[in-house]
């Protein structure tokens, strides 16, 4: 690989606009994950293959935090959480997948929880 090695490249685990929160997964997101997901499998199933699957339980929903979490301070997979300011509400996700360091080049992917679209969060 050239170039610095990703563990050592700095990216944010949190920041902020007016009305959101946007973090890295963090153990304890599965809940929020899954109440996010059940509200908007029906419009994602279209255009994310995961969202084909049965809805996830509880505990599947927070090994997938967990790992999403690992996955960011290891800089393998960049996922991030949007959440209402203030709030422990979900609304969406996004991030940067797909990583290859020595390109470099990743996908950029997002959704957003169905009661929250056209509001402004996503364009």
């Amino acid at each position: 690989m050239s170039g610095p090695d990703p563990i050592l490249l700095d990216f944010p685990d949190s920041f902020e606009t007016e009305r959101l929160l946007i973090r890295s997964p963090q153990p304890g997101d599965g809940g929020s994950l899954r109440d996010a997901l059940a509200d908007s499998l029906p419009e994602l199933q279209p255009w994310l293959p995961w969202a084909n699957a049965p809805l996830a339980s509880l505990e599947e929903c927070e090994a997938n935090c967990r790992r999403a979490y690992y996955q960011f301070r290891a800089r393998e997979d960049l996922r991030l959480h949007l959440y209402l300011k203030g709030t422990n509400v979900q609304i969406g996700g996004s991030g940067l997948h797909r990583i290859d360091w020595t390109v470099p080049r990743f996908e950029i992917g997002y959704w957003l929880r169905t009661p929250y679209v056209g509001q402004g969060y996503m364009t």
